[in-house]
């Protein structure tokens, strides 16, 4: 006890854990003035319970409540020490094409470009404090290089909900972009012939019905559990199997957009067929070029496949490293490959541009969705209003591209391509006849 006591003896006043704090010694006396009859106060004192009381909830009550306030909704300036801000930025990039083209994946004047129509046609607004070619920067920025919102945040010198705000309101006017960049062609304007293609003698006259490329590609996405299965492919990867065609310029003419990544090529095109009215069917003696993991019927003409009794090689691969084609049935499925790689080259330079469509889904599956149509509404306008884009151009040069990454499992689909394919074998047997009476 003595100990004890010496020992507490050697705190002061403010430190001695028995001594009563000003909050208990308040809360003390105001409990003693309530103790007694209310009409036995004077004066003072009820004056005296009221300035307690007073203070007991503003402890209480308001500091806590100011407090929380000003953590988590007061906003104040953001650090831009650790990126450069918009202003840094937007002086760089007027002085520094590559590094636009590097940050935001189009050129300067294509961006600008891009600012203009989605603020005069597709209902984006500058707020008070942010422009709209930051909203539109943030977004491309994002999309382009699949940065989280804290390192965009960082960059741009602005709050996490600011970009997120202003994420899902670009998103949206360049969906509506898209709606006017990727439209169906009509049925008079696939009875018409590309110039694109008239001029190019390695596929003219030979495939003069010609109307766009086909192809599935997948695109990861982020799903529930209990939806793996569903959306789980081949490559072992949630996705989405996004089937879509192209013409000779490398635009997207159609997209099926969703369908799960197990759903096979074939498929995919089945919905699209029966679950779009719309769907650009050819006219007749018109087709898509596609691989044999289509079926050769009506409308879409596929190549040449080895029988148990006959190989007969198809990837351009197999041309480039090996022997020249040994009949007309190789001739025709080099020249088949080679036209229909423009799809493959297409997806490349979107996939490319867009590091959110093949590295890990940051955004559900249904932002994923509207991410897939914004982006390619945006391949088609930098497409369009630059024709020379370096991502472009880099893809052009690698006309024959080894496509075996794309190609489905033939076996799988054996059965599919005997029904609905005399026309289209004919076709096909004329067009390998000319070649080869030309080779």
């Amino acid at each position: 006890m003595t100990s004890n006591r010496r020992q507490n003896t050697t705190f002061s006043d403010e430190e001695n854990p028995n001594l009563p704090t000003e909050t208990s010694a308040r809360a003390f006396r105001i409990c003693q003035l309530r103790s007694q009859n209310p009409h036995s106060l004077n004066h003072d004192e009820r004056i005296e319970l009221w300035n307690l009381e007073n203070e007991q909830f503003e402890e209480l009550i308001i500091q806590p409540s100011l407090s929380y306030y000003n953590r988590y909704f007061e906003r104040g300036p953001v650090q831009t020490d650790c990126g450069l801000g918009w202003r840094n930025i937007w002086r760089r990039l007027q002085v520094d094409d590559a590094a636009c083209l590097l940050l935001l994946r189009m050129s300067l004047g294509v961006f600008r470009s891009l600012c203009d129509i989605l603020q005069s046609k597709y209902g984006l607004r500058p707020t008070l404090n942010v422009t709209i070619e930051e909203s539109v920067a943030m977004f491309l920025r994002t999309c382009g290089h699949n940065e989280v919102q804290r390192d965009v945040e960082s960059r741009f010198g602005r709050t996490q909900e600011t970009v997120n705000r202003k994420f899902f309101e670009v998103l949206t006017a360049t969906e509506l972009l898209a709606c006017d960049y990727v439209k169906t062609p009509t049925r008079r304007e696939l009875l018409r012939i590309p110039e694109s293609l008239q001029t190019d003698r390695r596929y003219w006259p030979y495939f003069s019905g010609f109307v766009g490329a086909m192809d599935g590609v997948h695109v990861c996405v982020k799903v529930k559990p209990e939806l793996q299965g569903m959306y789980w492919n081949r490559h072992d990867t949630t996705s989405f199997n996004i089937m879509a065609i192209c013409d000779l310029n490398m635009l997207f003419t159609y997209v099926w957009n969703g369908a799960p990544g197990s759903c096979h090529d074939t498929a995919v095109l089945t919905m699209a067929q029966d679950g779009d009215s719309e769907f650009p069917l050819p006219p007749r003696d018109k087709y898509y070029v596609v691989d044999s993991g289509y079926p050769h019927k009506q409308g879409f003409l596929a190549p040449y496949r080895s029988s148990r009794n006959e190989v007969i090689r198809y990837h351009m691969s197999h041309f480039d490293n090996g022997p020249p084609p040994k009949n007309k049935k190789e001739l025709f499925n080099r020249c088949h490959a080679s036209l229909r790689s423009v799809i493959e080259r297409t997806f490349g330079v979107w996939k490319k541009k867009w590091r959110i469509l093949s590295e890990f889904p940051r955004y559900d599956i249904a932002v994923q969705k509207r991410v897939v149509t914004a982006t390619m509404g945006l391949h088609n306008f930098i497409r369009i209003s630059n024709y020379f884009d370096e991502d472009f151009v880099e893809e052009v040069r690698h006309t024959n591209i080894n496509n075996e990454d794309f190609e489905s499992d033939i076996n799988d689909m054996e059965t599919t391509n005997i029904a609905d394919g005399d026309h289209m074998t004919n076709i096909r047997d004329n067009i390998a006849d000319m070649l080869w009476a030309n080779y």
